[in-house]
């Protein structure tokens, strides 16, 4: 799910494949323009940013360091030209890829309780308060783009509370 979700955050065509469209409505005809409209400010003032440091009371590079921290911890570095590490996609992959490091270590309790406590962690101070700001703001009236962050919102409260109760 976190990978289907990064993908529909991340492109117009992204998603489709992976996200139920009882959850997410399709896409609709003009895919491409309705994404940008929704999710591009520099396209459209209506937008909202899928950037957490453009909603944020907090410096851009102490957030950027901080993002980068928890990736680094974990083995993975931003490549050359990638998007930024506040980027709602990206935070989405890097929950994806611990969900994977949980999927390989199944037999090491000592491994998933780390791997759950930081997924709680990150879920609850980084993605989920990106997610509800993105869906406060959002005016857009194209319904897939209205209701993918809510979807995302609604996924993210059921992981979080699956976590807590495993830990």
């Amino acid at each position: 799910m976190y990978g289907g979700f990064a993908s529909a955050f991340r492109s117009a065509d992204g998603g489709s494949d992976v996200l139920d469209e009882a959850l997410v409505p399709a896409a609709p005809d003009d895919n491409s323009k309705a994404f940008v409209e929704a999710f591009d400010p520099a396209v459209s003032k209506q937008a909202v940013s899928l950037h957490a440091s453009t909603h944020l009371e907090r410096e851009q590079t102490d957030l950027y360091q901080e993002l980068i921290r928890w990736y680094s911890h974990f083995g993975l570095k931003r490549r050359d030209g990638g998007e930024l590490p506040d980027h709602l996609a990206v935070m989405l992959e890097f929950l994806q890829f611990l969900s994977a490091q949980e999927s390989a270590n199944t037999t090491d309790q000592e491994v998933i309780s780390t791997l759950h406590s930081a997924q709680a962690d990150f879920i609850a101070r980084h993605v989920l308060p990106l997610v509800e700001t993105i869906a406060d703001k959002s005016q857009t009236q194209v319904q897939r783009y209205k209701e993918l962050p809510r979807a995302l919102g609604a996924f993210l409260l059921d992981e979080l509370s699956a976590l807590k109760s495993a830990m």
